[in-house]
């Protein structure tokens, strides 16, 4: 075993993938089915639950000053995604909802005091919370105190010190709401056609380069993506989120990809590309 736990609770699903030179020090650990965590992780708090699918990757810190304390409790929802270098810091709890994606070397503050209080200085101790399908962009800050609603699109390099609304757009230092009401805005089915399609033309492009050459085809239809290898046929199901017929590495290839072009349909199996 190239990890470390020390905790009173321990509850990991299983399905459980764990990278080298973690190390987690909690009083309680929850993590759900098919949670990717990844090299060099550290995560020192009260508790940390996370739900399905996470995905934090190497060199995520959760942790540093207060991080011992009765409210230092990190809760995640489904199919996260935490990247390289990211500092979460629960002095005080973080929540943070199902979808969220938060990019590389971004740093999430539940603390921040340093100069004389007494003389005025300024200090901000307070919870963090993410809604459900935030986007957090590489290098953004969030500050204490903060609670950012559901179906957020930040911009890169923002500093977060105050809440944002459900639904919309906002950037900047320090970060303002440039539209709201934005989010989400399904598209339409012509609209759709063209950018299935258009994902579709680049995964066959990377399969040639990859050498899969096995009678491809694929197409859009009803909002299905249909795959045919040599007369097998997958259908991918865009609304309902699943997948019928046909499972290989190939089937499981095109989800792959579908999920880095922001598609993505949960199963019973890890994402996996070629």
């Amino acid at each position: 075993m190239s990890y470390k736990i020390e905790a009173d609770e321990i509850d990991i699903h299983p399905s459980v993938k764990i990278g080298k030179n973690v190390k987690i020090k909690c009083k309680s650990i929850k993590l759900g089915e098919f949670c990717i965590i990844g090299d060099n992780v550290t995560i020192e708090c009260n508790k940390f639950e996370a739900h399905s699918w996470l995905f934090m990757w190497h060199g995520v810190e959760v942790g540093r000053g207060g991080c011992n304390g009765r409210n230092s409790n990190v809760k995640i929802g489904k199919g996260v995604g935490i990247f390289e270098n990211t500092v979460i810091n629960p002095s005080e709890s973080v929540e943070i909802g199902d979808n969220c994606g938060i990019g590389a070397d971004v740093m999430i503050w539940t603390h921040g005091a340093w100069l004389d209080v007494m003389q005025g200085f300024p200090h901000d101790f307070g919870p963090v919370k993410l809604g459900n399908n935030v986007w957090l962009p590489a290098r953004s800050i969030v500050l204490p105190n903060v609670t950012i609603g559901d179906n957020v699109v930040i911009g890169t390099n923002s500093i977060i010190n105050r809440d944002l609304p459900d639904g919309c757009l906002a950037a900047g230092t320090p970060c303002k709401v440039i539209r709201e009401g934005l989010y989400p805005r399904p598209l339409n089915d012509k609209d759709l056609r063209k950018l299935v399609e258009h994902i579709c033309d680049d995964w066959i492009d990377l399969c040639i380069s990859k050498g899969i050459t096995r009678n491809i085809e694929v197409w859009y239809e009803n909002r299905k993506i249909f795959l045919n290898q040599n007369s097998l046929q997958t259908i991918y199901y865009l609304d309902d989120r699943k997948i019928e017929g046909h499972i290989n590495d190939v089937s499981e290839d095109l989800r792959d990809y579908l999920r880095r072009r922001g598609i993505k349909i949960y199963t019973d199996r890890f994402f996996k590309s070629i």
